[in-house]
């Protein structure tokens, strides 16, 4: 079997850090080693992940691409895999990733199904579920069929450690979206590969305000990384509405108009599927949140303000 190093990096999350580790030391294929990357924590993650056969490090990047960096630089595996404190991966988890290697594949991701509570949050999970929220981006949806890909999410993913060294790991400097960096740095190597059967339960336990701020820090990190992809569509027609203002107002409101039309028929159809009629005005109140935290975020990390 071949040796396998999973990294989870953290802070401040002792509430969650037991479920995880329970799951990733109860995977039918045995990891060769679980690596748990501290950020100073000041509560007692630490205290809980040493009831379990863990290495523990430390970092001082204060960001999760420095943690990572931090568990690359110490992991004696062949194979290093990646997940969060506040994730549950199935089961089959690591063995439903390492099959996806063969030659010419560098990283292989897998699906995530938010969890969570409450209609806001409920609300998040449904909207980044969808084309509209997350473009074709695997980060929060979870795809039927194998596909090859341009990014895989950092709290399911799994790739070769030479392959790894080979691109000088994380940008440590990123506070975000520093795992589309490390796939496009990937990609120029070989390709990547999204299965559906490896699965990460995620619990974000996050509300409308953490959501917003996350989307900022994510559009921001994208646009620092130069990440051109579909994504960078709503920030770029979030100006050209605004400056047609200046000339012909009515394609400020015409564009307006349409994007109301599909944000609130998004909400209307989630209204139809869970049969709440609260979804009607909570999922496009999140879609334009998130939407608005992103485009500013980006445009911040473009000029660099």
């Amino acid at each position: 079997m071949e040796k396998i190093s999973v990294i989870i990096p953290v802070k401040n999350e002792a509430k969650r850090i037991e479920q995880c580790l329970n799951a990733v030391f109860a995977q039918s294929y045995v990891p060769f080693e679980v690596i748990v990357v501290d950020g100073h924590s000041t509560d007692e993650t630490v205290t809980f992940a040493q009831k379990y056969p863990v290495k523990i490090f430390y970092e001082d990047y204060r960001t999760r691409a420095g943690a990572n960096q931090v568990g690359i630089e110490n992991a004696q595996g062949d194979y290093i895999a990646f997940t969060d404190a506040d994730c549950i991966p199935k089961k089959d988890w690591l063995e439903n990733l390492i099959k996806e290697f063969q030659e010419g594949i560098v990283g292989v991701g897998g699906g995530i199904i938010n969890l969570g509570d409450g209609i806001w949050e409920k609300s998040i999970n449904l909207a980044v579920g969808t084309f509209l929220g997350s473009a074709r981006s695997v980060q929060g949806r979870l795809f039927k069929e194998k596909r090859m890909v341009n990014s895989i999410s950092g709290c399911n993913s799994m790739y070769r450690k030479l392959d790894l060294l080979g691109v000088k790991g994380f940008d440590v400097t990123l506070g975000t979206a520093e795992d589309t960096d490390l796939n496009r740095k990937l990609l120029k190597k070989g390709k990547i590969l999204y299965t559906p059967a490896a699965i990460i339960f995620h619990n974000h336990n996050r509300g409308l305000k953490e959501f917003t701020k996350r989307m900022y820090q994510y559009g921001y990190g994208r646009a620092r990384s130069r990440i051109w992809d579909i994504q960078i569509i709503p920030p770029v027609l979030l100006v050209i509405l605004i400056a047609s203002l200046a000339v012909t107002p009515w394609i400020f409101f015409a564009g307006m108009g349409i994007y109301g039309a599909l944000i609130f028929a998004a909400g209307f159809y989630f209204v139809l599927i869970e049969k709440d009629l609260r979804y009607f005005i909570s999922v496009p109140t999140v879609f334009l949140l998130e939407h608005s935290g992103y485009s500013l975020g980006f445009w911040r990390g473009l000029l660099k303000i």
